[in-house]
């Protein structure tokens, strides 16, 4: 074999093997020390209306707003001894916080995406030099009692465990659905990133965000938010991370954050809270409570899906439908293509009793960075299998190449592919949603 053959085979070989070797759903990661906290010690103080701190310290039997959310309640004043209070993060915290913060009016997704958030906001304090923070809007609102405050108000017969009670109202079950994961946000190895957020950002977030430190954080970088455009949406708020209405509209899939302000279906919805996080925040993991990674470093969210043609929910055997997507890479690293190597944005077909078939079309998504700017991609589909008439599944996926092997992005690292129903030739027997054009 020539010299110059002879390498090219080796150096193609060596690229294959280690592509193989990152088939495994998660990186391997190294072991890091870091354990989460499981309290947080709070300086308690009287609040405006909007959490803006009076500069009043609560002082026991308080019953000023701020130091309890029962204000007039002559029963459940202010529940601690001194104005500085140590408090159970997932027991007591999180369960006062996350409805002071967003409500529950939102999707139940977009508020794990908060709840994941908010636990991150407090240890990455506890980590970085800040064991006492403050019950006001400049760190996360805190009040006492708004949990049980939650319509039509209700005291957990377990108080040292309300989310294991059998007594909680609606709200609070929706609440306690939100906490319960212990999932936090990770950057720079297990260590909790600065995980602020905000009200709304209206078209894409702000970048220049440093942490409370002033450091600056590579994972406050701004990003396109194209749901957020129309209905309610609104810049309030600084606009660094994570967007509270707007995460609701992501899981919604609509452009309104919930159901009072009307009804404007957007392209996509995101069903994981762990795809709204990656969104707002770049290039990081989420961990479990022993810091265990739960994201591959290979990731994507579509953020729009326009349809031309013989499209779903509808799709009939020798006609063609064209689809353009704009891809976010959610990743940890941008997409950097080689001699050997590259990023494809594609598809598979599945149905039920069938094996899943590879689709036709592909574009190349080289040197797309992660996070920010998302290109668009156009994929034209006029390969349905012979599979007869019925319910199909177009499942939209990305790809990592190495010469003609491919690894999806959700079999080979666990990410999930993009999922429509389609009915193929005909009526089907289940519920198609809508596809908006």
């Amino acid at each position: 074999m020539p010299r110059r053959t002879l390498k090219s085979f080796l150096m193609g070989l060596i690229s294959l093997l280690l592509f193989c070797s990152s088939f495994s759903k998660l990186s391997a990661a190294p072991i890091f020390l870091y354990s989460p906290p499981t309290s947080v010690t709070v300086r308690m103080y009287r609040l405006l209306s909007g959490g803006v701190s009076t500069g009043f310290q609560c002082s026991l039997n308080d019953p000023t707003y701020g130091c309890t959310a029962l204000v007039g309640d002559s029963n459940h004043p202010y529940p601690y001894s001194s104005s500085l209070a140590t408090v159970p993060i997932e027991t007591d915290y999180l369960l006062d916080v996350i409805p002071q913060e967003m409500g529950t009016n939102y999707h139940p997704v977009a508020l794990q995406a908060q709840a994941i958030a908010a636990r991150t906001y407090a240890y990455w304090h506890r980590e970085n030099g800040y064991p006492i923070i403050n019950n006001s809007a400049s760190y996360q609102v805190f009040i006492p009692y708004k949990f049980e405050s939650l319509p039509t108000a209700t005291f957990p017969d377990d108080t040292s465990n309300p989310c294991a009670s059998s007594n909680l109202n609606p709200n609070q079950q929706i609440i306690c659905g939100a906490v319960t994961s212990q999932k936090y946000i990770s950057f720079n190895g297990d260590l909790p990133a600065f995980s602020e957020f905000s009200a709304d950002a209206q078209t894409r977030t702000q970048s220049n965000a440093t942490d409370r430190a002033g450091s600056p954080s590579p994972y406050l970088l701004g990003v396109e938010e194209p749901i957020s455009t129309t209905c309610d949406a609104e810049n309030s708020g600084h606009g660094h991370g994570m967007s509270q209405e707007g995460a609701s509209r992501w899981a919604r899939g609509n452009q309104c954050s919930y159901t009072g302000p009307g009804n404007q279906p957007w392209s996509v919805a995101w069903g994981r809270a762990e795809q709204i996080l990656v969104h707002y925040y770049t290039g990081v993991h989420i961990r479990d409570a022993s810091a265990t990674p739960l994201t591959s470093d290979y990731r994507w969210n579509p953020l729009s899906l326009t349809w031309s043609g013989s499209c779903p929910p509808l799709m009939t055997h020798g006609q063609s439908c064209t689809v353009t997507v704009r891809v976010q890479n959610t990743g940890i690293s941008d997409w950097v293509c080689g001699q050997y190597t590259g990023y494809i944005l594609s598809y598979r077909w599945a149905k039920a009793g069938q094996a899943e078939v590879n689709g036709a079309s592909q574009v190349s998504l080289c040197n797309t960075n992660k996070g920010d700017p998302s290109p668009s991609a156009t994929l034209v589909i006029n390969d349905i299998p012979n599979w007869g008439s019925g319910a199909y599944t177009l499942k939209l996926d990305m790809a990592r190449t190495v010469s003609n092997s491919k690894a999806w992005f959700s079999t080979s690292y666990g990410w999930p592919s993009y999922d429509v129903s389609v009915c193929v030739d005909g009526s089907c027997k289940v519920s198609m949603p809508q596809i908006v054009r």
